[in-house]
């Protein structure tokens, strides 16, 4: 199930068109507004979302993805969130797809979470919802966020496991809604098995939420100028993205660049036993390629990468975030499928980076973000102006759980320790920020007090 690849390929999220709709003429200010639209859909998804949200990995901390997509998964707008949960939501779709493709129906709603199949890691639900206009299936609304409990061994994290199976409920395409219809058994029945039952609800309600406004305002912005124009005006903003990036990746060098090679400290059980990442970005005319060749072989533990829902977007937003840096970047440029359009990525089958299923992929954020670290070092020499020194390219998460006070149930409790940004020409870095990947915020102390049983007790 992981990919097979010669190391002169590479995969790229970047999907096909299928159109559905007639290709006209946009006059620009009518294409700005559709522009506007499509972003500002986007944020009010996000909002939703993190507002609605019991846990606090969503709520507070924002750990989330939400955006509309076409019928392939092409990422048409995306919320200023947590580029890690945008960028994999069209694998998330790709592997809807793949069981549910010619059944979706008005009113479906897809609970998904399988790391082979395109999610993030498991914790990352994600929820998709068809678009419908005029009878015919033309897009998604789909976003993901990271619950607090997902069953398995370990209450909220798991590092120590023996396989894909043993972090926690796995959800492959599941329609929790058909046709309109609310599957309550299948949804009890995911909720029977989390520790966290009320968090898991209320994070799915606000999951669903966030969709269905996201497919409520794009089938508004239909009505108002009508499918042709508005996918025609996405296609523009899409090929307009990938062409600023394209023209920032020309004025690099052609050539192979190479990052010092990096260590991890471990898998997290055999301790002392560092694990190697290789970077290589290979820039060719407009085209990059992110080898990992080299990378440490897969390991025992929960300490091995989902290929497609994280090392993907990760080098899309490493080469996105470095060349069109929106501080030295006049213009503005949306982030969509343009941007995955000339970046692909490489990891041999079987090592941490693109590990053989069933393979634990829990804890692979650490991993994901030395790559990106590694990807703005190694091309530090030919951008001195736009590379950053060094970030903390890590975080430790640390799980605090017990019994709630009903004797049935639990609180999770997940803390994120967070490091620091390196300075850049002319800045200073930042201290105590979720680098590089996350985007994420620190939770505050006052929200542990109000909503944990380990906060209260301490009092």
């Amino acid at each position: 199930m992981a990919k097979t690849l010669m190391p002169t390929d590479g995969v790229s999220l970047a999907a096909e068109a299928n159109r559905t709709w007639n290709t006209v003429e946009v006059d620009p200010i009518t294409l700005r507004v559709i522009g506007g639209a499509l972003n500002s859909m986007a944020k009010e998804m996000a909002q939703v979302l993190y507002r609605m949200a019991y846990s606090s990995l969503i709520r507070e901390s924002e750990d989330l993805g939400a955006g509309i997509f076409d019928v392939n998964g092409r990422e048409l707008c995306e919320s200023d969130s947590t580029p890690m949960h945008c960028g994999s939501i069209p694998a998330y779709i790709r592997g809807v797809n793949r069981k549910l493709a010619g059944t979706y129906k008005p009113g479906d709603v897809i609970l998904h979470n399988h790391p082979y199949h395109g999610a993030a890691h498991s914790p990352d639900y994600g929820v998709i919802i068809p678009i419908f206009w005029e009878g015919e299936h033309i897009g998604f609304a789909g976003c993901t966020g990271h619950v607090s409990d997902i069953g398995g061994n370990f209450p909220g994290l798991c590092m120590d496991v023996v396989d894909v199976w043993a972090e926690g409920k796995l959800m492959d395409s599941m329609k929790i809604y058909d046709g309109g219809v609310r599957n309550d058994m299948l949804i009890q029945h995911i909720l029977d098995n989390v520790r966290t039952p009320e968090q898991n609800r209320g994070d799915l309600e606000a999951l669903i939420a966030c969709s269905r406004i996201g497919e409520k305002r794009f089938v508004e912005l239909l009505e108002k100028y009508g499918l042709d124009v508005v996918m025609s005006a996405a296609d523009r903003w899409m090929d307009y993205s990938e062409e600023m990036l394209r023209s920032r990746i020309r004025a690099i060098p052609n050539g192979s660049y190479e990052a010092p090679i990096g260590y991890l400290d471990d898998d997290g059980k055999n301790r002392g036993v560092p694990l190697k990442v290789a970077v290589r970005v290979q820039v060719e005319d407009e085209d990059v390629l992110i080898d990992l060749t080299g990378s440490n072989d897969q390991v025992p533990t929960a300490f091995n990468v989902p290929f497609e829902g994280s090392v993907l977007p990760v080098a899309v937003s490493a080469i996105r975030t470095i060349l069109l840096d929106e501080h030295l970047t006049e213009e503005f440029v949306p982030q969509n499928d343009g941007c995955f359009r000339p970046v692909r990525a490489y990891a041999p089958e079987g090592t941490i980076f693109n590990p053989d299923f069933p393979a634990s992929c829990f804890a692979r954020f650490s991993q994901v973000n030395r790559i990106f670290d590694s990807i703005n070092l190694a091309l530090a020499p030919v951008l001195p102006e736009r590379a950053i020194a060094g970030s903390s390219a890590a975080l430790c998460a640390i799980a605090y759980s017990g019994l709630a006070e009903d004797g049935e149930s639990y609180w999770v409790y997940i803390e994120i320790n967070e490091g620091s940004y390196g300075a850049r020409n002319g800045k200073d870095g930042m201290d105590a920020v979720d680098a590089l990947m996350a985007n994420t915020r620190n939770n505050p102390i006052e929200e542990l007090e109000l909503n944990h049983a380990m906060a209260r007790r301490a009092l």
